[in-house]
């Protein structure tokens, strides 16, 4: 008698991880090994745009200067800001002005509103028609900057709506703004956000966007694993004014000492910018290599057991300096140029914009080798740290205990501290190709360039 045969047993399917990792092996200095991984993008979904009411679609403008020729540096340039596949095209719009609508903190000193800033002084170089909406709910930060009020106006005039407000504020913004707004405009969120997994409870805030324009391709692969719409990288355009007659003796530091500056914000949380990590790399240099140095701690938006906790920790050291006072923009540029280099020890950053304001002005940079700021450091333009990625293991706000961020190795910060003071050589062909990076690759032409180009695209413009 023929038995029947069994069926083959279904395969179980693996479920996929919220985090893939590409790694690469690195030997630091002494001999661990540690890695240095990256998010790996996830495949863009497929997307439906919005439809506002149809309308005759305005006629494209004529091609902005091609930015100067320079050496492509292993960084993400501007010719990779456009995404891989060709814009998508709306729906026509109806009968409203091509040009953008900027709205944003744009008299808010800090960090997202310095992004406000940027963006207009990239626009602007496109000769693209725009007006500021100075937005202001949810925001308790100092707002004295009145750089930009001049394009301020007082409702949205133009056919695209670009928020410079983050995706956790993005329903406070239509309440506050009104949902009117956007009808019949071309929607866009230019977010920021700092670890591989985009938060879901920040869902929300896709809704009436049509894409989000992100700062660097980190920021890129953690949203775009999330987005319902097209995720578009727009760097920021770098400028950095500095005003005449400010100099070391205004901030009351020593004039002949090389001097290390670490700047932060409070409100950015400092267990992610890791402040202290720079007063332990600098302490190391001193005691076992007797480097004849200085630091110098600025603390925006000081809180005072923050302030409390640094001096404590700074006690006793040679050459230190804490600013805790408030500074207008145009003083913080200038303590950036008055110092010598400029240390980001952090374990995260969404791009990463004191790094990239010094290294405009030409000061060698120490900073991590993790997350944003690799669009615009590597090893041929700056002191890229070594590091070890670990769980962050508690809640700090909006960075959730089970995402990873990076750990700096302190000896290679240390080590990168004593060459950049010893060898003047290495350290100004160093500080000379990360100034040639920023003011090619990341200037208010480059990137104003890119977004005529992508709005032009889209028929918007």
């Amino acid at each position: 008698m023929k038995t029947k045969a069994k069926p083959k047993a279904r395969a179980k399917r693996r479920k996929p991880s919220k985090l893939r990792w590409r790694a690469r092996i690195v030997k630091p200095r002494g001999g661990n090994r540690r890695h240095a991984a990256s998010p790996k993008p996830s495949a863009a979904p497929a997307v439906a745009l919005l439809a506002p009411p149809s309308a005759p679609a305005p006629a494209q403008p004529a091609a902005s200067p091609a930015v100067p020729a320079a050496a492509a540096p292993a960084i993400a340039p501007a010719a990779a800001i456009a995404p891989a596949s060709p814009p998508l095209r709306p729906a026509a719009l109806p009968s409203y002005a091509p040009g953008i609508n900027l709205i944003g903190y744009a008299r808010f000193e800090m960090g997202v509103g310095e992004s406000c800033r940027l963006a207009a002084g990239a626009i602007r170089s496109a000769d693209i028609p725009f007006g500021i909406v100075n937005y202001e709910a949810g925001n308790y930060a100092r707002n004295g900057d009145r750089s930009w009020v001049w394009k301020e106006i007082a409702a949205p005039f133009y056919n695209v709506n670009l928020f410079h407000v983050n995706a956790d504020q993005m329903s406070l913004a239509w309440r506050t703004i009104g949902e009117e707004t956007a009808r019949g405009r071309y929607n866009i969120g230019y977010w920021h956000w700092e670890l591989p997994e985009f938060p879901d409870e920040y869902a929300e805030g896709f809704r009436h966007l049509n894409e989000i324009w992100v700062p660097t391709k980190f920021i890129q692969a953690s949203v775009t694993a999330k987005s319902p719409v097209p995720v578009v990288r727009i760097p920021h355009g770098i400028r950095v004014d500095v005003p005449d007659g400010i100099n070391r003796q205004t901030f009351g530091l020593p004039d002949r000492l090389f001097l290390f500056l670490c700047m932060y914000d409070t409100f950015s949380f400092s267990p992610r910018k890791n402040p202290f990590a720079v007063i332990e790399a600098y302490k190391r240099a001193i005691r076992q290599e007797g480097l004849p140095a200085g630091l110098v701690i600025k603390v925006n938006n000081p809180d005072p057991q923050e302030v409390a906790k640094l001096r404590e920790t700074l006690a006793g050291e040679p050459n230190v300096f804490l600013i805790d006072r408030v500074l207008g923009r145009g003083e913080a540029n200038a303590l950036i140029r008055a110092v010598d280099c400029v240390v980001s020890l952090h374990r995260s950053e969404g791009f990463g914009l004191p790094l990239a304001e010094a290294m405009y002005l030409g000061k060698p940079v120490i900073g991590t080798n993790w997350s944003g700021n690799t669009d615009f450091m590597d090893a041929s333009n700056s002191c890229a740290v070594q590091y070890r990625l670990v769980r962050i293991g508690r809640d700090y706000g909006p960075y959730k205990a089970h995402q990873y961020w990076a750990d700096p190795d302190l000896e290679h910060a240390s080590y990168y501290m004593c060459k950049l003071v010893r060898d003047a050589q290495w350290r100004a062909e160093l500080a000379a190709a990360g100034q040639r990076t920023i003011r090619t690759y990341f200037s208010p032409d480059a990137v104003g360039k890119a977004i005529r180009e992508r709005l032009a695209g889209l028929r918007l413009l």
